[in-house]
């Protein structure tokens, strides 16, 4: 336990030392930095997988029972979503202003919650739990990246002629980030689709139901309809541009809220898994 908590608390604090080098290096048009705090993400990333590799090994199972371990392996898939698409396109590396800062959120307050270990019951070991926390890690990255390419778009859009247009330069083109928004909404909204549907076959074996309208499977039925309209304009509507960024910028806080913030809310089956730490 103490090797994995070190090994967390040194991630955060090397993603804080990467979100401030991001932020030094894109507004004060330091290149050389800014592609260094990509590294420095990276070397985060190696701290927390370290971590959540420890508590496995120690408890049997992956990081997906209650607050800490859910929401530590959402900031982690989001920072490998992050800085593999950053080292594949470099001229992708300064939207870690509008990402980073997101995982050092989530992480920080993962580490002030409870810790306390979730035992493996009858109900919770089954393979479609894993599949379904899976693919909620691989929703939330492809979401988040879709923010900050939100975040970068808006911000420049609304600076057509000011030093902003200069920092965000060398990132693709706005047209390109439109499209790119779109794509990794895309990818988000299928991996959420997944998440939902082997939710509900998890949940038949776990409770003999698949659906029960509790606040948690409410909230990410909610979330999944709100991309479907963002798709459905995009695709249907020929929305583009300010508009789509605006869309994806509100709507991403609602796909974290329903992940991490419901659990603190509500009490139901799913409380075990992503909230206060109670069995299923």
């Amino acid at each position: 336990m103490i090797l994995e908590l070190a090994l967390m608390w040194a991630a955060l604090l090397v993603y804080a030392a990467g979100t401030a080098m991001f932020t030094i290096g894109v507004i004060f048009f330091k290149d050389k930095l800014t592609q260094r705090a990509l590294y420095v993400s990276a070397v985060g990333l190696a701290a927390q997988t370290a971590s959540l590799a420890v508590r496995w090994v120690d408890l049997g199972h992956g990081p997906y029972l209650g607050f800490y371990e859910v929401a530590s392996a959402l900031v982690l898939f989001t920072v490998a979503s992050f800085v593999v698409v950053a080292f594949r396109n470099p001229r992708m590396i300064a939207a870690g202003i509008g990402i980073m800062p997101v995982a050092v959120v989530l992480q920080g307050g993962s580490m002030l919650g409870s810790k306390s270990v979730v035992p493996i019951t009858a109900k919770l070991a089954s393979l479609w739990l894993f599949v379904h926390v899976a693919f909620a890690n691989l929703a939330f990255g492809a979401l988040v990246l879709s923010f900050g390419c939100a975040v970068v778009y808006l911000t420049r859009e609304h600076s057509s002629k000011g030093l902003w247009v200069k920092r965000f330069e060398k990132l693709p083109g706005q047209e390109v980030l439109d499209s790119l928004t779109t794509r990794y909404v895309l990818v988000g909204f299928l991996f959420w689709g997944i998440m939902i549907v082997t939710g509900a076959i998890w949940a038949n074996e776990a409770w003999g139901r698949y659906w029960s309208w509790d606040p948690i499977e409410t909230w990410c039925l909610i979330v999944w309809i709100i991309y479907a309209i963002f798709l459905h304009l995009r695709f249907t509507l020929g929305w583009r541009g300010e508009r789509l960024a605006w869309f994806a910028l509100v709507a991403m806080p609602v796909s974290l809220f329903a992940l991490v913030g419901i659990p603190w809310a509500f009490g139901s089956p799913h409380a075990g898994i992503g909230g206060m730490g109670r069995d299923v």
